[in-house]
């Protein structure tokens, strides 16, 4: 049987490979445009994931968790920094990340994978379910608005 910490590091990778098998049907100018949510676009819930991936990446390595504040004006203020990239930028910084936070997971304390440890919270909240929720946001709308070519 395998133990908790690899059991959430596998239940991360696969949930990661589907919300970026949602980002593969797409072409740059589908993922510029508003109306996935609201009015965000596909980059900017990339942009989205990637903040709080980071965000879960320096808990990790400062084994600490600080508070946000006010999640709505976080996300507001990640949101402007990254508006203006090209979603080739976005993308690499996704990729970059993840990477990041899969290398500061593989080094983290079991403990911290355990139900109810703070940082197991913040681990599902900012990975699987991020992923779950962003990806099928993604799917649905690209279902109904990409323009890439379909293929046969």
């Amino acid at each position: 049987m395998k133990d908790r910490k690899s059991a959430v590091l596998a239940a991360i990778d696969t949930n990661w490979r589907q919300f970026r098998d949602s980002l593969d049907s797409l072409i740059s100018e589908d993922m510029s445009k508003p109306g996935v949510l609201a009015d965000k676009s596909v980059t900017d819930i990339v942009g989205h994931v990637t903040t709080w991936e980071w965000e879960l990446v320096t808990s990790l390595d400062r084994a600490k968790i600080e508070p946000v504040g006010d999640i709505d004006r976080f996300n507001e203020r990640e949101a402007l920094s990254k508006k203006g990239n090209e979603p080739r930028q976005i993308v690499e910084e996704m990729e970059h990340v993840h990477r990041s936070l899969r290398d500061q997971l593989a080094k983290a304390p079991s403990a911290y994978f355990e139900p109810f440890d703070p940082f197991r919270e913040l681990i599902d909240s900012c990975t699987v379910l991020h992923y779950q929720e962003h990806g099928a946001q993604i799917r649905i709308w690209a279902a109904n608005n990409s323009h890439a070519p379909t293929s046969m």
